[in-house]
């Protein structure tokens, strides 16, 4: 007997145990996983794994499992079963312990496309993509991590198979997708410039994130790097887009962005840097998208009726996290800002965790 855990749960596994997505070497026992029956005895083994690795689930969630016999799902009590008709390679499985087996990630973000908005979704498949974990609250912190699957992978598997329920929003949802955000605004802002105009976004596909450029000769005495590394690079118009979170005041930090932006503006290269201020308040990141719209071509008259509005309510979807703890900051009795001296990023080989 053996139990395939799918789905919510699945998703709440990669989020807080994500170093299991590193265990499917070898394929599994195809009877194992297609025989697969959630008795009572296997879901309670399933919740004391889960336990153990710290994945907590909401308080009224229940196990979601999935089987590939209808008769099975009648063994499935206090838990969600689905069942599927559609048998997979045994490599889209990982054995957790005997007996206990959960989706691969590629398979989880398949599954994710039948029970989350197209938003939302698009968001969650660049946290798997991305060096960081949000875990499976509505907080704004988040963990680093390495990357547990690349937007080539689910590509290649959501182009693999066919008639399968999300199949389609889910190819329409990586297509918006960028690998290597270090973070959730990170992320956050590339949306905006991915997602399609009918969402809001500018709709841009030519763009790269965390993408490496060499300093050439030419610009070798302007910089002490050697290479730098771009938020978000728009090829159409060599532009480097970078996301600066908190004010950098330090006189050494300033001298390194005048270096970064004297060395790239020789090799050619246009930068727009991105505060969060401007990030955060709407006026200010009109202006922004703006200036980006010019350098990439975007005629306004090219824009949907109402664009601003669609704009500022996916602005609103990206950030909600963010506003929300702002503004629940800011009721708080006695809150006062205090001033940040967190350092700033560095432009040399970024190092991600795992």
């Amino acid at each position: 007997m053996s139990i395939v855990l799918s789905h919510t749960t699945a998703k709440a596994v990669y989020q807080a145990a994500h170093s299991v997505s590193a265990k499917g070497i070898e394929s599994c026992n195809p009877a194992a996983i297609y025989g697969s029956c959630p008795t009572g005895t296997l879901l309670d083994a399933a919740a004391e794994w889960l336990t153990k690795h710290d994945v907590s689930l909401d308080a009224n969630d229940s196990l979601e499992v999935m089987v590939f016999h209808r008769r099975n799902a009648r063994y499935a009590v206090n838990c969600q079963c689905h069942v599927s008709s559609k048998r997979f390679s045994n490599s889209r499985f990982i054995e957790l312990e005997d007996g206990i087996f959960i989706v691969s990630v590629e398979l989880c973000a398949l599954q994710a496309a039948t029970y989350l908005p197209f938003r939302e979704l698009v968001e969650y498949y660049f946290e798997l993509c991305s060096a960081y974990s949000l875990g499976t609250g509505s907080s704004t912190s988040y963990s680093e991590r390495f990357a547990l699957t690349s937007t080539e992978r689910l590509k290649q598997f959501f182009n693999s198979i066919t008639r399968c329920d999300g199949l389609a929003l889910a190819r329409k949802a990586i297509q918006c997708v960028r690998d290597g955000c270090r973070s959730p605004m990170e992320t956050a802002f590339v949306m905006m410039l991915t997602l399609p105009k009918s969402e809001g976004g500018l709709g841009i596909k030519g763009i790269e994130t965390d993408y490496e450029v060499q300093v050439t000769a030419a610009a070798k005495n302007l910089t002490r790097r050697k290479k730098f590394f771009m938020d978000a690079y728009l090829k159409k118009s060599r532009t480097d887009i970078e996301y600066n979170g908190f004010y950098h005041d330090a006189e050494e930090d300033r001298a390194i962005d005048e270096e970064r932006k004297n060395a790239l503006a020789s090799m050619g290269y246009g930068i727009i840097t991105v505060s969060r201020y401007s990030f955060m308040h709407a006026s200010a990141f009109v202006r922004v998208m703006e200036a980006i719209q010019r350098k990439e071509g975007i005629r306004p008259s090219r824009l949907p009726k109402d664009f601003q509005i669609m704009q500022e309510d996916l602005r609103q979807f990206v950030l909600r996290r963010f506003i929300e703890k702002a503004n629940s900051e800011a009721a708080s009795p006695g809150f006062r800002r205090a001033p940040t001296n967190r350092p700033r990023k560095s432009n040399t080989r970024r190092h991600h965790a795992g």
